[in-house]
């Protein structure tokens, strides 16, 4: 490939944490050599690796805030980037983004806001006092490019917030080559249900627990560490559920794992279930259809871009029942689970391939240089 010789100011989280979000920035470093893209890392990882439904101010967050900013500073009054690319989830760092699109319009530099939500940020905007909302949308105005993953979101803005260039990219995924050789997860006695990401209410958990209960065929398995919840009564009814599986001895609770070992649970699982309230484009989604798993998910975000047509199985948000039928109906049919696995793969290999998604990066970093 051609070296445009770019230098990107790379404003994202690294490991930890071990979310989709790190993975994906660990990918986006090893594979940029290969585009002529030099990263300059931001690391804008919180200072303890935590997960909450709740954004809440907290002063180790300003005073890491402040760090960074004065790293991407130096970048910039040292003219070492062309272009500053900020992945953000918004909510309470919507401040820090602002300072630092402040800085690169200060310095002629342009930026990126890369929103890694979409229907949860709708959500949040919608409920925000007047003077709060206009003040997130100038942020918005201000950046040089917002970059959506979903078209729900990019329509949303378009509508919303006039004036404001918006663009869509979706997430890229690598082939889950898995480092790790030995197995990950016990030896599997029935059926494996395979959940990846935060265990909150908002990622559905409640429900796929539920759920298997209902399916003594099936047994569950969640990667990912549990985090503080907003409805106090959900989190309850979810640790109820997980509970009353636990019992039956057909629950696994594996925590957070290093990436390599989640890369390789997807390999030693059946069915992969999503079956989350609020998303942008799950990168956990993507890895678990790269790795051939047929996925059960609920149509939020850019996930009903990535399963469309007829990919996955799709049921309503909050649907109990409704996660207990399709997971129960490819239990029954190992040919849908062996087709929706193999045209997954097929259809998130093609779409979402890290060279091809790099290449619509740099195609965007190129029209906002003027190149």
């Amino acid at each position: 490939m051609s070296n445009p010789g770019l230098r990107v100011a790379l404003w994202a989280p690294v490991p930890p944490p071990m979310g989709g979000i790190a993975r994906w920035t660990m990918q986006y470093l090893d594979a940029a050599p290969r585009h002529g893209l030099d990263l300059r890392l931001v690391n804008i990882a919180p200072p303890v690796d935590e997960f909450s439904e709740r954004s809440a101010f907290r002063w180790d967050r300003v005073l890491h805030a402040g760090n960074c900013l004065g790293q991407l500073s130096t970048l910039l009054a040292r003219r070492q980037v062309d272009v500053a690319h900020l992945t953000t989830s918004l909510f309470w760092a919507t401040p820090r983004e602002a300072a630092a699109i402040a800085l690169c319009r200060a310095t002629g530099v342009p930026s990126i806001l890369h929103i890694r939500g979409s229907n949860q940020y709708i959500a949040w905007r919608k409920v925000l006092p007047a003077w709060k909302r206009r003040s997130l949308d100038a942020t918005l105005r201000g950046a040089a490019s917002v970059l959506v993953l979903s078209a729900e979101l990019e329509d949303y803005l378009h509508a919303e917030v006039p004036g404001a260039r918006v663009d869509r990219i979706g997430n890229f995924v690598s082939e889950p080559i898995a480092r790790q050789s030995s197995p990950v997860l016990p030896p599997k006695r029935l059926l494996r249900v395979l959940f990846v990401g935060a265990v909150t209410p908002l990622k559905g958990v409640g429900e796929l627990a539920r759920a298997v209960l209902g399916l003594p065929q099936c047994e569950l398995v969640l990667v990912g560490a549990p985090a503080p919840a907003i409805d106090l009564q959900a989190e309850r009814a979810m640790h109820a559920a997980l509970a009353a599986l636990r019992a039956t001895g057909r629950l696994t609770e594996m925590g957070a794992l290093p990436a390599d070992h989640t890369l390789k649970a997807y390999h030693e699982a059946d069915v992969f279930c999503l079956p989350t309230h609020r998303e942008g484009l799950p990168n956990v989604l993507l890895e678990a259809m790269v790795a051939g798993l047929p996925a059960v998910v609920t149509p939020v975000g850019a996930i009903p871009e990535v399963v469309a047509p007829d990919l996955a199985e799709v049921v309503a948000v909050g649907d109990a029942d409704g996660l207990r039928n399709a997971l129960g109906r490819l239990a029954d049919n190992p040919q849908r689970r062996s087709d929706l696995g193999r045209r997954g793969r097929d259809s998130v290999r093609r779409r979402y391939g890290v060279d091809g998604v790099i290449g619509q990066y740099l195609a965007l970093y190129r029209d906002l240089l003027g190149r």
